[in-house]
Formats: structure tokens, C-alpha cells, sequence
């Protein structure tokens, strides 16, 4: 399958606000273009509005996200591509601790929205009057709250491409992987978990009725889902190994807190009587306490009287089959997951690799499901993306659009087109098509969807050069088969 790219060119309001200026005047983004200032709406702007018309017309589900290691991300331990098309489409950097990190690099790639037309300044004044009207109708001393918007109507050009080598598969690098034959559960160990297992802990209820844990009758411990809320006392902080100065500092708890570990193998029993504890790179401090967030909701065993926290990452995959993938000349042995859906419908393939010490996961959709993505983001650009700011609602709407498959995903249109002014004064023309031709990326025939407000410049590309956007949609899965074979 080849890669995809795609410009279109669109009349819109300022989209996309930046900073206040002077107090109350919402400021557009601007740039300078030779002695030109023009407004634009930002790659991120773009991306939210691509994904909010796929959510609203095709159920494309946000991922989940979380705020552990201090940052708001992706939470990749609930969502992945299989679950996921925006994870799968626009990509993710989920971070693990001490500068490691889970990357994807996004196939869907976009460009900022360019305006056309030079900004003259223009500022608009706004008020409340509704309000201010209904408030003193109802007998309120109220006045109303003036303030000032840059505003600034232009045609824009974005463009977007697609790799279609890296959409649809991911990869990797984990400590260990299991499976479940019985329950059909991949357990991938992203971050081998540590645990704390603190000892002589009493459950606690205070006068609103909130459970909190006490340890000797005055340490406490708070407890809200997975974050947890201990006193100073219980922790120190950690001893750095091998007096490596660049490590950064973390907590331990307290040993005379924690419980041994057992060790029930014999051939283990030297090892008896360590102790069990957790390292606590990311955290705050709050009054008396140190706050952290755990990898699991802490466990507390009225019986024995220990609460168990526990750190480290673990990614849980259910419904999956298994089947080993044997090469005899090189003497590999891999293992291979599906999911299929109740009728055995494969959906997407995990495949097992070992890679020295560490385990190389490799997630991959089905051909299927590429393909309803893939055109999923296509129509969505066709037809107009969804957005709104300020209250108002936008028109990303394409009046001029332009299409091909390339051999690279570069969006080779995006610097050669302009539009320029027909003898109409409300029609325009696009030009540098023609310039666009000679670039050696270009794969067969592209499409062009024009409007009467837009069209291209006359003798810019002969007929037989172009294709219809059904056909295009159609010519970029006719090779498939071929592919998948290969």
C-alpha cells in the first residue's frame, strides 16, 4: 500500500486564539510571511479537530488517559492500536521513569493551516448584553463585561499525509511477557513491579466515614484509588547505587515498617528475611505527608493486618489465541496472539520476540481495519472537519482539495500551491500544480475536488492525469492483496 498525501484549501474565520493582549483583547496566531502578516491555526488545532470528526462520525473512542510520572499521557497499559484508531493514527509517548519511554510516531502527519490572505488588523468589540438584559430584568444591579477579538477571515491551506507503513503496526521492547492458556490473558510486563508489604496496619474510619490506615497508633496512610498519601515518618529517602550522581532521588519506606519476604523455594532460603520495598521516583510533598501514585489500588488483609502497594507496569490482553512459530534454519521459535472477533474473525495478530534480555512486541491490525481507518481519515478531510472556538462554530470545509499516493509520506503539494483572484472577484483560481508533477515522489494519477469558489488554474494538468476521488480511494487498496502476500 502506498503512502498518501493530501492539501486542501479552505475559507475560515481566525481559528485558532492565542494569548490576551493588554487584558481583554483574544489574540489570533500570526506569523510573518516576507512583509505580510498572516494568521494560522496550529498543527495540535488541526489534530483536535481531525480526531473530534472522526469520534463524532465514525465512534472513534478517546484513549485513555493518565496522570502518572507528573505528566497527563496516554495510558497504554488500557489502550494500544488494537483498541484504539486515534493511539494507532496520531501516536503516543507514554513514559515509564528515569528518561525510558514507550514512543509511537504518528502516521498521520499535519501540517499548520497557512492563511492566504495578510491580516490588516482587524479587532472586533463584544459584550454580554444578553445576559446584562435578562439580570436586569430580574432586578440585578449588573453591567456588562466588554471585550475586544482579533478577527480575521482568510482562505488557509493545510495539508496532511499518511504513512501507511507505520499505521496499523507497533512495536515494543518489554522485561517479560505470560500467558494464560485457561483464561486466554497476555500479561506484558512493561515494568517489572516492585512491592511494599507494610506490617501491624489497622483500618481506620474517621468521623465523615473515610477509611484511612494507621501503623502503631500514628503513622497514617491515605488512600484515593491509586494515589496514595503517606506520613513522613514511614519513608526515607533512597540510597543511589553504585553512587551514581546523575540518578534521581527517590523514597523507600522505612525496613522496621515492612514485612520479610518468604521465600518457599529451598534452593532460595538464603535469601530469607529480605525485605520486601518499592522505589518512589515521583512525588510531592504536602505538609506531613508524601504523596505518590501506585501501579494498583493498595491491598489491605484485615487477617494479617499488612497493606500491600505496589509499583511497576503491566499491560493485561484478554481473548487472545496462541500458536508458536517455529523457523528450523535459524532456529527460531516465536510465539504468535490473535484476537478474533465470536465469528473467528481475525482482528489483529501480537507477536512474541526475544531480543537479548528484553521481549519485542509487535501489535498489528488486520488488513481490514487499516483500510476502514485509512478511509475513515480521508472522508473526514473530504467532507469538513468538526471544530469550534470562541463559541462559534468554524468551516473547515474543503473548497479546493487535492490527492495522491506517494512514494514518501511528504506533502508535496503543501510549498508549490497558491491561489490568486479570476476576473470574477469572488472566484479564485489555484496555480503550481503544474510545478508539483515533476516531483519523483508522486505515484500514478491524483484527484482534485474543486468548487465554483475555487478551481484550478485552466491547462494546469491534463484529464487523462486525473482521477476521481472514488477511484482514488479505490486504487489505494488494489495492490493489498499483493502486499500482504509479500
Amino acid at each position: 500500500m502506498k503512502h498518501i498525501t493530501l492539501t486542501m484549501i479552505f475559507e475560515a474565520s481566525a481559528l485558532n486564539r492565542d494569548e490576551k493582549i493588554g487584558g481583554n483583547i483574544l489574540s489570533i496566531k500570526k506569523l510573518q510571511r516576507g512583509n505580510k502578516t498572516i494568521s494560522f491555526i496550529g498543527k495540535p488545532a488541526i489534530r483536535h479537530y481531525l480526531f473530534s470528526t472522526l469520534h463524532k462520525a465514525f465512534g472513534w473512542k478517546p484513549a485513555e488517559v493518565t496522570g502518572q510520572e507528573e505528566v497527563v499521557q496516554f495510558d497504554i497499559t488500557k489502550d494500544d492500536i488494537l483498541t484504539s484508531p486515534e493511539l494507532d493514527a496520531f501516536g503516543y509517548m507514554f513514559t515509564i521513569g528515569e528518561q525510558a519511554s514507550i514512543k509511537r510516531k504518528s502516521p498521520v502527519g499535519i501540517t499548520k493551516a497557512i492563511g492566504l490572505d495578510p491580516y490588516n488588523g482587524d479587532i472586533a468589540f463584544y459584550s454580554n448584553h444578553d445576559l446584562v438584559e435578562r439580570g436586569i430584568q430580574q432586578g440585578l444591579n449588573v453591567t456588562p463585561n466588554p471585550y475586544n477579538k482579533e478577527e480575521h477571515i482568510s482562505f488557509y491551506k493545510v495539508s496532511f499525509t499518511i504513512d501507511t507503513e507505520i499505521l496499523g503496526k507497533d512495536e515494543w521492547v518489554i522485561e517479560e511477557y505470560s500467558y494464560d492458556n485457561q483464561s486466554k490473558k497476555l500479561y506484558l510486563t512493561i515494568k517489572k513491579p516492585q512491592e511494599a508489604i507494610l506490617t501491624e496496619v489497622e483500618e481506620k474510619e474517621d468521623e465523615e466515614g473515610n477509611v484511612y490506615y494507621e501503623i502503631k497508633g500514628k503513622h497514617h496512610i491515605y488512600v484515593r484509588y491509586r494515589e496514595v498519601k503517606v506520613s513522613k515518618e514511614l519513608m526515607k529517602p533512597g540510597d543511589k547505587k553504585k553512587k551514581k550522581e546523575e540518578e534521581s532521588p527517590h523514597l523507600e519506606f522505612k525496613t522496621e515498617f515492612l514485612k520479610s519476604k518468604e521465600d518457599v523455594k529451598e534452593k532460595e532460603e538464603k535469601k530469607k528475611g529480605k525485605k520486601t520495598n518499592i522505589k518512589v521516583e515521583k512525588f510531592e510533598e504536602e505538609d506531613e505527608f508524601y504523596v505518590f501514585v501506585a501501579s494498583h489500588v493498595p491491598e489491605y488483609n484485615r487477617e494479617e493486618k499488612t497493606l500491600t502497594i505496589k509499583l511497576g507496569l503491566q499491560k493485561i490482553i484478554e481473548n487472545v489465541e496462541e500458536k508458536i512459530i517455529e523457523n528450523v534454519e535459524e532456529k527460531i521459535r516465536d510465539k504468535e496472539y490473535t484476537i478474533n472477533d465470536g465469528e473467528k474473525k481475525e482482528l489483529c495478530t501480537i507477536t512474541i520476540e526475544k531480543s537479548g534480555t528484553k521481549t519485542k512486541v509487535i501489535f498489528k491490525i488486520s488488513e481490514e481495519t487499516k483500510k476502514k481507518r485509512i478511509e475513515n481519515i480521508l472522508n473526514a478531510i473530504r467532507n469538513g472537519l468538526y471544530s469550534q472556538s470562541s463559541n462559534e462554530a468554524n468551516t473547515i470545509v474543503p473548497l479546493f482539495l487535492v490527492a495522491s499516493k506517494v512514494k514518501v509520506p511528504v506533502p508535496v503539494f503543501h510549498p508549490y500551491l497558491e491561489i490568486q483572484s479570476t476576473d470574477d472577484k469572488f472566484c479564485y483560481q489555484v496555480i503550481g500544480l503544474k510545478d508539483v508533477l515533476s516531483n519523483g515522489w508522486i505515484e500514478d494519477k491524483i484527484t482534485i475536488v474543486e468548487t465554483e469558489k475555487i478551481k484550478l488554474k485552466e491547462n494546469e494538468i491534463d484529464n487523462e492525469k486525473r482521477i476521481s476521488w472514488e477511484n482514488f480511494i479505490n486504487s489505494l487498496f488494489s495492490d493489498q492483496e499483493s502486499s500482504v502476500q509479500k
